[in-house]
């Protein structure tokens, strides 16, 4: 512990004098890999409960309470905190299913590593007996961490290094003969370092920004979880009737069999994907084969909305494969960023998931390598014998494995990330790459949405970012939020719009729900959300005071990366060119957020109690936060 705080010491009590509210199992699991040592740590008193809640925020104040300044990423010293919320598996709302791990992250060196998981993983975690666990040391031999209600044990794990996610995880459920038992874990690129590598559990699920690699660096493996015990809850009856009026707002967001048929992906609703390294934005027949194809939805714990799916492939080469995908539809803009399209994609996309890499990682140094090819800055005695042309499957194929193994000069480098490709080729190649802060951000065409560009580019470096706002406020904020609808033509009010979102989505992270999960365009969605959480635990929190919460967590957010030198004004000088650059075509075209830059980042800074170039809260925004103890990183003038 590197904490001289004299109140942390405190903040895992020997014994608990202050009742455990519902939601909360009351321990958290910490782990030295360095000595094979475990010890079980009650849950902090009620009142910091109340204040931290779970996931995200919890996690940061261990992690800045426990985490050395100025050390490498993958020193042994970096620490890996996980969160559960106490909505996490009461199984009677939708999306109660997250779990957040926070750690120094690889992809940029300086900021915070944020990696959030849905599923299966978080809600077994707490049937095993555990709210969280903080992860420190490396273990000397590829290990695995099992945790169960039965037992908590290190075990080798020397017969799945190497292998890929799918593998591990069958090999390790077997292994724990347990069917229901849950496995979370890295494939080759995690064990090989590459920056983005990503942590996957339960076949549909990643989380991504750099938590596989951290793992790698631990010789961690994976992490096996089972057991048969719930949450306590305080109002039953109450969260039954807060999640029925939960899922009612849920309701227009479901998924079904017929749109995974024909979809092109997120960006679908909006009209514009990636393609041939963010130089085009027109949707043609990048769908085309979809609907060829079998697709079996999956869901969450106890989630209606069914973002999860599976996908058999029913034409063309690939016939007959097996795909397992998440949410974010991110990776099929990663292979049409490649010149990809159809069943290719798919087919790529199950590769990349099964290899462990972040797809936009991927698909950001990639598609710079593919341009740096088309325009003969890059030649095949860089490439070993590979052609990097558009839609090329087996070269697309071949250098995911090398990145995924650091093999070759080309694999090595894109390991490391597009910035490090950009700056080694050089000359104009530094102007083609796509890049925040040494991250990438998540793979969509954001460039034409005003307030999805803001929140990207203040996001911790390509961490899966949160907010971005609407046109017009919440229905369940419409009475106090005079403003709208907002014009994306305007920069006028759309830093405030991503402010109010960041703060509600940040709180339902921290409670333990998913924000694929929440519909705040909805009446009644913000409502009965904190209402889930007060009939779990017996609180009686306020509108205001979740948004307290999420505030609370961006703020440490800042501080964390303040203190290893980030300031706000890298969010907008320290971004690849091409990410800001106008719009090349489509009905988006010519238009570009950077000629409202930086004056939009300082505004979202102003507004949300930090300064504007620094980045470092004002010490009157950490005391109305309850954050006095981090005065030492606010901004003094």
């Amino acid at each position: 512990m590197s904490t001289s705080n004299p109140d942390y010491a405190k903040f895992f009590p020997a014994q608990r004098k202050s009742r455990l509210p519902g939601g909360y199992m009351g321990k958290i699991l910490r782990v030295d890999l360095n000595a094979g040592i475990f010890t079980d740590l009650n849950l902090p008193e009620e009142l910091l409960l109340r204040k931290y809640w779970g996931g995200q925020l919890f996690a940061e104040y261990v992690l800045l309470n426990e985490l050395p300044l100025n050390i490498d990423p993958y020193d042994s010293t970096n620490v890996i905190v996980g969160m559960t919320g106490p909505i996490t598996g009461t199984g009677l709302t939708p999306g109660g299913t997250k779990m957040c791990f926070v750690y120094l992250s690889p992809a940029t060196r300086y900021t915070l590593g944020r990696a959030a998981t849905s599923g299966y993983f978080g809600t077994s975690l707490k049937a095993a007996g555990y709210d969280g666990v903080i992860i420190t040391g490396a273990a000397e031999q590829p290990t695995y961490l099992y945790v169960g209600e039965d037992k908590v044990e290190l075990r080798d794990a020397g017969k799945v290094w190497g292998k890929g996610v799918r593998d591990t995880e069958e090999i390790l459920r077997r292994e724990a003969g347990r069917q229901d038992a849950r496995v979370g874990c890295i494939g080759p690129a995690g064990e090989n370092l590459i920056r983005a590598a990503m942590f996957v559990n339960d076949y549909n699920h990643t989380a991504a920004h750099g938590l596989g690699a951290v793992m790698g660096s631990k010789k961690l493996k994976a992490i096996v979880v089972w057991g048969t015990q719930r949450p306590g809850i305080v109002r039953k009856n109450d969260l039954i009737d807060a999640g029925l009026r939960w899922r009612k707002a849920l309701q227009p967001r479901v998924y079904t069999v017929a749109q995974k048929k024909k979809s092109v992906g997120h960006g679908e609703s909006w009209g514009a994907i990636t393609k041939l390294n963010w130089r085009s934005t027109i949707i043609t027949d990048e769908a085309r084969g979809y609907d060829q194809n079998r697709v079996v939805l999956r869901p969450c714990f106890q989630c209606p909305r069914l973002c999860p799916w599976d996908v058999e492939i029913g034409e063309g080469r690939h016939k007959g494969k097996i795909g397992h995908f998440n949410a974010g539809s991110e990776w099929q803009d990663t292979f049409y960023n490649l010149g990809f399209k159809g069943n290719d994609v798919l087919y790529l996309s199950e590769r990349i998931n099964d290899l462990g890499i972040e797809c936009s990682h991927y698909a950001c140094g990639a598609g710079l390598a593919f341009e740096a090819w088309e325009k003969g800055v890059l030649g095949s005695d860089r490439t070993d014998g590979l052609r990097l042309e558009w839609g090329n499957l087996e070269a697309a194929e071949t250098l995911l494995e090398r990145c995924a193994r650091r093999e070759t000069w080309l694999g090595n480098i894109l390991a490391e990330g597009p910035k490090e490709l950009a700056e080694t080729l050089g000359g104009e190649a530094k102007n083609w790459v796509v890049h925040t802060k040494g991250g990438t951000p998540a793979q969509h065409e954001w460039r034409p949405m005003l307030s999805q560009m803001l929140r990207e580019l203040v996001a911790s470096g390509g961490m899966k970012p949160q907010g971005a706002g609407g046109a017009e406020p919440p229905p369940d904020l419409a009475d106090r939020e005079k403003w709208g609808p907002l014009d994306m033509q305007k920069p006028d009010g759309w830093t405030q719009s991503h402010l109010l979102t960041e703060k509600f989505r940040q709180a339902c992270g921290l409670m333990g729900a998913c924000w694929f999960a929440l519909n705040d365009k909805m009446p009644d969605a913000l409502n009965s959300m904190v209402d889930s959480l007060n009939a779990t635990t017996g609180w009686d929190v306020s509108l205001d005071e979740m948004l307290d919460a999420g505030h609370r967590s961006m703020i440490l957010q800042s501080v964390f990366g303040t203190q290893r030198g980030w300031i706000a004004e890298h969010d907008w000088q320290d971004v690849g060119p091409r990410f800001l650059e106008p719009i090349p075509d489509g009905k988006y075209k010519g238009f570009t957020i950077a000629k409202w830059l930086p004056e939009l980042v300082y505004e979202y800074y102003r507004l949300s109690g930090r300064h504007e170039k620094t980045g470092r809260p004002y010490l009157d925004t950490l005391t109305r936060l309850g954050l006095e103890e981090f005065k030492e990183w606010s901004q003094l003038d």
